[in-house]
């Protein structure tokens, strides 16, 4: 009999196994072409690099490629497990390591090309149907589908690389094992080394210790910063957990010897798929976790777009105007202004004067503001009083959310033949639109002071306030083609060695519809995103359990068989599966669940807590009540083919 004739009969002989080997690979290159789609669209590569979407692509990217190579090694591993034994027998008959790797090259690169081949093609289709249906359901029209060849080319070598890897470490261990154990390969058990309830209680120890952790530095400014290292080990002591997680129960239960003998089978079994699961149900509770923190951080921002441009603005339209900037007469404001019969309703004018300084600790150039207190008291509604060389730092920012280093790095401007101006007190507090962030209050004798010392330039806020906000959009536009045509045929006020600011910045319009249309688009780009993402994470997590439940069925089968023939009952046997199914899908939803919550209320502190952002808590009920309800539906399913598999099939038998 000839090679290719040996082929040809295995493949007839397996073609189950080989169809489930091809399935595996060309859905973990279907799952990552489609984030290839999205993560190297054009439109939100923009929006990636402008806006602080970044990490909404970044971190769930890793967790899809920590997937597909998991994946894909895992699907290598069953599929070549379970023909160890035929490599074994060839072996013995006289086939050369030469002609086994010439075996294993051969088919696996059929079954490699052909996955990847179907895998992008159904990558293509379906990745076509969620940008339709995402696109009209958060009614984004700034994100087009289309595919360009970053998408087949990163797709190509990531699985190209995870393949040959795998494919290399299974030719290694074939060629480095004894060919008795290659030969009854089947037959052997799988030892549990570790077994101690006290690294269960550390892993858990580790991830209480890091979510403390972020809490307390998430309450300093540069908490952020430790968010990886946080989350590290909260990951390395979820390892812990998993794997001694059952010993651990198991220690507990004990105590009620009663209670623990009526389950010892089934806890026994329980506890030895854990340990034989635990990177599965690792991997499987980290997508969890990454789904609903993410899903909720992003909800949160998409459902609160219009509460954000209401506080970040508090008048409707704001804008600096000089002699030589933003210059338009009074009558033609209230003009563009009203001719939408969207009369204004008030209308504030702020004397204020500016200069520019360099920070040292950056090398960047700030503007700040001087403004007399009597016209702060006049915003504010205030009765401050301040007498000479005394100052007020005003930080234009909403308290709660005030976590900048401003205060710290600012350096009262050093003025000739003054002493030093003291330093009354810092107010944070948000009054003015996101025009500026800096201010120095004086009263009005320092200010004309400073106006003769100090080189800069005088200018006056505008802040407008309309009878409706939302039916401001044309005004804005119209308003800043006046000041973009006046300002183009006047000498500019900064000059090319100030370093970080531009003119165009500076004199910009700042309004309540300009910042919710630009938060609307960003915040549902990024909605956008993560729900994409969330239904790729939410299949590849079922279909990862799914795959390593079934990956043994032949012996559980077997095992079942036996159990059956001394008259075990149907009924008995369908309560022993859903012990076992239940928790192996519904521990990883529980602790992905606790985890994720856990870190939202210590990030959340970055703008003032659960307690003061109830959306947040509302927003995360929300998103894993939609998941567990998707978890059951899978559960279920699982369960109904484990009956069947395991126990007709067993009786038809």
């Amino acid at each position: 009999m000839s090679f290719n004739q040996i082929v040809w009969k295995m493949v007839k002989a397996h073609y189950k196994k080989y169809i489930f080997y091809y399935l595996c690979n060309s859905l973990a290159v279907m799952l990552f072409f489609i984030f290839s789609t999205l993560f190297f669209n054009e439109d939100i590569v923009q929006v990636k690099e402008t806006e602080s979407i970044q990490y909404v692509l970044t971190v769930p990217g890793l967790a899809l490629v920590t997937f597909t190579v998991f994946f894909i090694s895992h699907a290598h591993s069953i599929f070549i497990k379970r023909r160890k034994s035929e490599f074994g027998l060839f072996m013995t008959l006289g086939m050369t390591n030469r002609d086994v790797s010439k075996l294993l090259l051969l088919e696996n690169g059929i079954i490699g090309s052909i996955s990847l081949v179907t895998g992008i093609v159904a990558g293509s289709l379906f990745s076509r149907i969620f940008f339709y249906l995402f696109t009209r359901s958060v009614e984004i029209n700034t994100v087009s589908y289309h595919l360009n060849i970053e998408m087949f080319l990163y797709t190509t070598i990531i699985f190209l690389i995870v393949f040959v890897l795998a494919l290399g470490r299974t030719l290694f261990f074939i060629f480095n094992q004894d060919i008795v154990l290659t030969l009854k390969s089947d037959r052997v058990s799988e030892e549990l080394k570790i077994k101690s309830p006290l690294l269960g209680s550390m892993g858990i120890s580790i991830i209480l210790g890091s979510i403390l952790g972020l809490y307390y530095t998430y309450s300093v400014p540069t908490g952020g910063d430790f968010l990886v290292f946080w989350t590290m080990s909260t990951l390395m002591g979820l390892y812990l957990s998993l794997k001694q997680f059952t010993s651990f129960f198991i220690q507990l239960i004990k105590k009620n010897r009663t209670y623990y003998y009526q389950r010892m089978l089934s806890l026994s079994s329980l506890d030895y798929k854990f340990k034989q699961l635990t990177s599965t149900l690792m991997l499987v509770t980290v997508m969890i976790m990454v789904t609903i923190l993410y899903s909720t951080i992003v909800l949160f921002s998409y459902t609160e777009t219009e509460k954000q441009a209401i506080n970040g603005n508090p008048y409707d339209i704001a804008f600096f105007q000089t002699e030589s900037k933003n210059n338009i007469t009074k009558e033609k404001l209230y003009s563009i202004v009203n001719k939408t019969d969207n009369p204004i309703q008030e209308h504030l004018t702020l004397p204020i004067y500016s200069y520019f300084q360099k920070q040292s600790y950056s090398g960047w150039t700030n503007v700040y503001h001087i403004m007399s207190v009597q016209d702060f008291n006049k915003m504010t509604s205030n009765q401050i009083e301040l007498g000479n060389e005394e100052f007020i730092y005003y930080i234009n920012e909403d308290s709660k959310n005030h976590g900048s280093d401003y205060e710290l790095n600012f350096t009262f401007p050093t003025v000739e033949d003054k002493e030093t101006y003291t330093h009354l007190k810092t107010i944070v507090e948000k009054n003015i639109n996101n025009l500026s962030n800096e201010f120095i209050i004086v009263n009005n004798s320092e200010i004309e002071l400073l106006k003769k010392k100090l080189d800069g330039f005088e200018s006056t806020i505008h802040l407008i306030n309309v009878a409706n906000w939302e039916e401001t959009f044309e005004v804005v536009e119209e308003l800043q083609e006046s000041f973009t045509t006046f300002n183009e045929n006047t000498p500019p006020i900064i000059n090319g060695n100030v370093e970080g600011i531009s003119e165009e910045y500076l004199f910009r319009i700042a309004s309540k519809v300009e910042d919710y249309n630009h938060n609307k688009n960003t915040n549902g780009i990024s909605f956008f995103v993560t729900s994409f993402l969330s239904v790729l994470f939410f299949f590849g997590s079922f279909v990862i359990l799914y795959l390593n439940l079934f990956s043994n069925i032949d012996k559980e089968r077997a095992k079942f068989k036996k159990l059956i023939n001394i008259g075990v009952t149907t009924l008995e046997l369908k309560r022993m599966i859903s012990k076992e199914l239940t928790p192996i899908f519904f521990v990883p939803t529980i602790i992905g669940t606790i985890l994720a919550l856990l870190f939202i209320t210590a990030m959340s502190i970055d703008i003032g807590g659960i307690t003061q952002n109830p959306g947040v808590l509302l927003n995360f009920l929300v998103v894993t009540g939609i998941y567990n309800i998707i978890q059951i539906g899978f559960y279920l399913y699982a369960r109904k083919k484990m009956f069947f598999t395991l126990i007709n099939k067993s009786l038809m038998n």
